[in-house]
């Protein structure tokens, strides 16, 4: 199955290039716990989802400094025959809370947790290990210099399998270059952390265009997990780019719709992909069991489509434009859990992610 679903306090406010389906409904919520700032929880119900699919939330605003966490609940009838919603609440699986860089979570915010059954949490999302109904997705959210609820969020849960073996491909009609951003390889940073830090060093080229360089160090030390100490930790990249001034959204992508979609708008995509030994041809590593690439285009020869990517394993700046057989690509991307970074339109005024350094 495949379920989207995207709110936002004032979609207006939103330059998204995806539907936002409905308004966000924060309620405010009072707590001892909170001595400053304001406290705000929203909820996503979720649709029947069978097993070994995964579900993907995302939380990104504008606001300094804010932090929040998801969860995932069901109602639990207290016996047999009751009437619905007459039960208790059971919380299935907690994630850790995000917050920005060098700063410790609120203490409002709950330890990661994962009750026995239906819901395995996997450090930015879910996969489903028995059928989950009945239940909901919960996001609750922190501001600290705020007493009212984001004026531009976005807020996005998606599901799909975590791994598909058939999906639809793009044709000649839907080719499209976007002009490349500020190169760069991973490989430059310093050798305890180059081979780790593909998801900090995508992003700063998707959303730093011209001075992506100038924006990469403080991307790669915001995309540092206290928790697990990686740096490939997919919402860490969004809230990144939120401090930026882009909303963004992690998504599970299914096919090219999406990417293609925001691509036309304007914004660079940052795909999660995964691939065995040499299946990925012209890419300069020979396997990952997960990596982060840019994609600017796409674009075809004769009935031979090709995507265009910024690879930031590359050895040298010089080489990180790449262009991979889209068969291949489309494979490493959406066959498993479809990972995908999706950002709001550019500004007008300002330099677009795509325009090319000088």
């Amino acid at each position: 199955m495949r379920f989207i679903k995207r709110l936002a306090t004032h979609p207006q406010n939103v330059d998204f290039p995806l539907q936002i389906h409905a308004p966000a409904d924060w309620q405010s919520i009072e707590s001892r716990k909170i001595n400053q700032g304001s406290l705000w929880c929203t909820s996503i119900a979720l649709p029947e989802v069978p097993e070994a699919h995964i579900i993907i939330p995302s939380f990104s605003c504008l606001e300094e400094s804010y932090q929040y966490q998801w969860n995932v609940s069901r109602q639990s009838l207290s016996k047999s025959g009751a009437r619905p919603g007459s039960g208790s609440v059971e919380n299935l699986s907690t994630l850790a809370p995000i917050a920005p860089a060098g700063s410790t979570a609120h203490p409002i915010f709950v330890v990661t947790h994962d009750a026995p059954g239906a819901l395995r949490g996997k450090i930015d999302c879910w996969h489903t290990e028995s059928p989950l109904t009945k239940s909901r997705a919960h996001v609750l959210l922190w501001l600290p210099n705020s007493s009212t609820p984001p004026k531009q969020d976005l807020l996005a849960i998606t599901v799909r399998p975590i791994d598909l073996a058939d999906y639809q491909l793009p044709n000649a009609d839907d080719s499209i270059r976007l002009p490349i951003p500020r190169a760069i390889s991973q490989m430059q940073a310093e050798p305890g952390i180059a081979k780790r830090i593909c998801s900090p060093t995508a992003t700063a080229m998707a959303v730093g265009g011209r001075q992506a360089l100038e924006h990469w160090p403080g991307a790669v030390e915001a995309c540092l997990d206290p928790h697990t100490k990686a740096y490939g930790k997919w919402p860490l990249a969004i809230y990144w780019a939120s401090q930026n001034t882009r909303i963004g959204s992690i998504e599970a992508s299914i096919d090219w719709q999406a990417a293609l979609t925001v691509l036309k708008k304007g914004s660079l995509v940052v795909c999660s992909i995964r691939f065995g030994k040499e299946d990925l041809p012209g890419a300069p590593i020979e396997q990952t069991s997960g990596h982060l690439v840019v994609l600017y285009g796409l674009e075809f020869e004769g009935e031979h489509g090709f995507a265009l990517v910024m690879d930031p394993a590359a050895a040298s700046a010089d080489e990180v434009v790449r262009r991979y057989p889209l068969e291949s690509f489309s494979d490493a991307w959406l066959s498993h859990r479809g990972g995908t970074y999706l950002f709001s339109t550019p500004p007008a005024s300002a330099s677009r992610p795509g325009e090319t350094a000088t």
